[in-house]
């Protein structure tokens, strides 16, 4: 009975062959899914099933787009760090979570899962850090509080049914060498193996063959309807001089308020359009696109917040803005107020010293950059401070990195507790996934997460685009909310907003 079920399943997927999954390749992948199902009967539980194979040169932009077709969820991931890229499709498994202990909870759950995994076929060479499957997804900045849930759930990661992984891409079409396909799917003993690698060679199927689907075009100006924003440009003003109010008499030393603008369109606005125009002319961020049915959450983040490859915790203090200038005498202008302001100075040192603290303990050697160095980006610039450690033996993963870190002084307040207890009560936005953290996590704890600004939330014809600052005792209101425009520039201009 199972040789007929398994002649049938390789005569309906001979069309598999144009993809690259040819005959070994899905006798592989069955053989994966038939060993979890017995392990699942074995152990009582569910088991993770894995197979790889390595996948040629490919686009990642285009493998995104079809991803985006194939099913109702899926994840972009353009790493700054290496120029690594991760594409995914589907879900074999969430891991969502609620509340203050969101992070705890997924990491929990996902040790849990990662400790009996069946695995088969081989990676490609040369992959980025990280190895098997993968969980991705990504945590709100504070937990929900209002009567309305948020579209995105306080923590949303899972275990992707498809995932392409490559690296070294050129930067026009992100073109790369070979990478990795992987197909996860979560089985019990009663589980049809021959159903489950059926169903997941089709989506590999959607994602690697060339699809039938008009391409996005350069996103022009789009027609609006209307915009809101929330608060007003006064009200936000009025609570920045409360928060100054507030230093001033020594209730914390420093808190980060956010704005949210939100636009209606005329029509849908085109996500791949503008991940295109971000990917181009923010070469040096992080790119990352959620998509969870009909909500994408997309940015291109300057931020990361850790990476932990091998023995090595990498961070990143990242506080202080200036504008670029339109000329090399007006950028270097700006450049001499940003590293020359005492304010910015202390605003800066207050995150790098938070990192430091929480890198600390986990760390056998810890290395912090002697001076901030001034990133450069098409719209503003950054004071920025590196931190890395070698991990002690047995020291956290990468969601316990997370966990300690999320959020930083340069996304809440220093210090944490007194700054995020005032924006609770104070800033009256529920900042969603905006200033939270996105990225991913192998089953041996390392992987990377970014910090989620220069975001926005869209769904069809509307877009809510998010914007902070940091503000200290010194702050100037007007100046403040000056910096929070420079800042919405970037995804205003990959939407086609002005």
């Amino acid at each position: 009975m199972l040789a007929s079920a398994s002649a049938l399943y390789m005569a309906a997927l001979s069309e598999a062959d144009r993809s690259g999954l040819d005959l070994a390749s899905r006798e592989g992948l069955l053989d994966v899914c038939r060993r979890a199902v017995e392990a699942a009967g074995q152990r009582h539980h569910p088991v993770l099933a894995s197979w790889a194979m390595p996948v040629p040169h490919t686009d990642a932009l285009e493998l995104w787009r079809r991803s985006r077709h194939a099913a109702s969820r899926s994840l972009l991931w353009r790493s700054a760090w290496d120029n690594s890229f991760l594409v995914t499709a589907g879900t074999a498994h969430d891991l969502s979570a609620d509340g203050d202990d969101r992070i705890a909870a997924v990491r929990s759950a996902w040790e849990e899962l990662a400790e009996d995994v069946v695995t088969g076929g081989g990676p490609s060479s040369g992959l980025p850090t990280g190895q098997g499957p993968l969980l991705v997804g990504g945590v709100a900045f504070a937990p929900a509080t209002g009567a309305t849930r948020p579209p995105l759930p306080d923590a949303l990661m899972w275990v992707p049914a498809v995932q392409i992984r490559g690296t070294g891409h050129a930067l026009a079409g992100w073109a790369t060498p070979p990478g990795e396909l992987r197909l996860n799917a979560v089985v019990d003993r009663h589980s049809d193996p021959v159903q489950v690698s059926k169903g997941l060679l089709h989506m590999a199927e959607q994602c690697l063959l060339p699809q039938p689907t008009t391409q996005g075009q350069p996103v022009g100006r789009t027609l609006l309807r209307e915009s809101v924003e929330l608060p007003s440009a006064q009200d936000w003003k009025d609570l920045v001089a409360r928060a100054v109010r507030r230093m001033r008499e020594g209730s914390f030393e420093k808190v980060v308020l956010a704005r949210e603008v939100r636009y209606l369109a005329e029509a849908p606005f085109d996500v791949p359009a503008a991940l295109d125009r971000l990917g181009e002319t923010y070469p040096e961020a992080t790119l990352f696109a959620v998509r969870d049915g009909d909500h994408e959450f997309i940015g291109a983040t300057p931020e990361y917040l850790v990476r932990l490859t091998g023995e090595t915790v990498q961070t990143l203090g990242l506080a202080g803005t200036t504008p670029r200038g339109t000329t090399p005498e007006e950028d270097a202008s700006y450049e001499k107020d940003l590293t020359d302001s005492s304010k910015i100075l202390h605003e800066h040192n207050v995150v790098v010293r938070m990192l430091r603290e929480a890198l600390n303990d986990a760390c056998a050697d810890l290395t912090v950059d002697p001076a901030p160095t001034v990133l450069k980006l098409a719209n503003v610039q950054h004071l920025s401070t590196g931190v890395e450690g070698t991990l002690s033996e047995g020291g956290p993963g990468i969601l316990e990195f997370t966990e300690r870190l999320h959020p930083t002084p340069a996304l809440g307040g220093h210090p944490r507790g007194e700054s995020l207890d005032w924006l609770a009560r104070n800033e009256g936005l529920d900042r969603g996934w905006y200033a939270g953290g996105v990225g991913w996590s192998d089953t041996s704890g390392q992987g990377e997460f970014a910090v989620a600004i220069r975001s926005a939330l869209i769904q069809g014809n509307s877009a809510s685009v998010y914007a902070g600052c940091g503000i200290v005792a010194d702050s100037d209101p007007e100046e403040e909310y000056q910096e929070t425009c420079a800042k919405l520039r970037p995804m205003l201009d990959a939407l086609g907003l002005e």
